[in-house]
């Protein structure tokens, strides 16, 4: 589906703003790198954040083109993701795009994002990624099921570019953080 009508796409069809397509196309385009001071970093989020790279989420954003684009960028480095969407089936869109990239090197979840809508679909990107360094999970929502699948994620994956998990401000019991490392 998206690798068919991504070049034709109207980017701003799939987004709330005109910034929001300018960073679609900077994606697109493996430009994401010349325009930010942190090179190659991309904030998403759901309030109003004047920093960079920022994709400002609203009504009218779809999370497929987002991931999808994330996922076939060779430039970027860093996600910071501050929100998710409550619908699973956007989330599954989102990751299942990102999963496919190859580049980044620091993921950063933060502020109250649900461990089950994320772990799963985590997974295979956690599992594959080569040049994963630091991996941050803050105010994420984890309870041991979520741990162990963390867990076995992090043992299958066959590099060992992942230097640093941060696992801060989580709700994990000794037992459950035990699982993870």
């Amino acid at each position: 589906y998206y690798d068919v009508r991504a070049q034709d796409l109207k980017l701003e069809d799939v987004t709330s703003s005109e910034h929001n397509a300018k960073i679609l196309r900077m994606l697109r385009d493996d430009d994401l790198a010349s325009t930010e001071e942190e090179e190659g970093a991309l904030y998403i989020v759901d309030y109003t954040k004047d920093y960079g790279n920022t994709f400002f989420v609203k009504e009218g954003d779809d999370w497929g083109w987002l991931g999808y684009f994330i996922g076939r960028n060779k430039q970027i480095s860093n996600v910071h993701l501050f929100y998710l969407p409550k619908d699973g089936e956007e989330v599954s869109a989102f990751m299942e795009g990102i999963k496919h990239n190859r580049s980044i090197e620091y993921l950063d979840f933060q502020h109250k994002i649900e461990g089950d809508s994320i772990i799963d679909r985590l997974a295979p990107f956690i599992i594959h990624n080569t040049n994963l360094k630091q991996l941050r999970l803050f105010e994420v929502d984890l309870g041991f099921n979520c741990a162990h699948r963390l867990a076995v994620a992090l043992k299958r994956r066959q590099h060992k570019s992942l230097t640093l998990l941060s696992l801060q401000c989580n709700n994990l019991t000794n037992e459950a953080l035990e699982e993870i490392i």
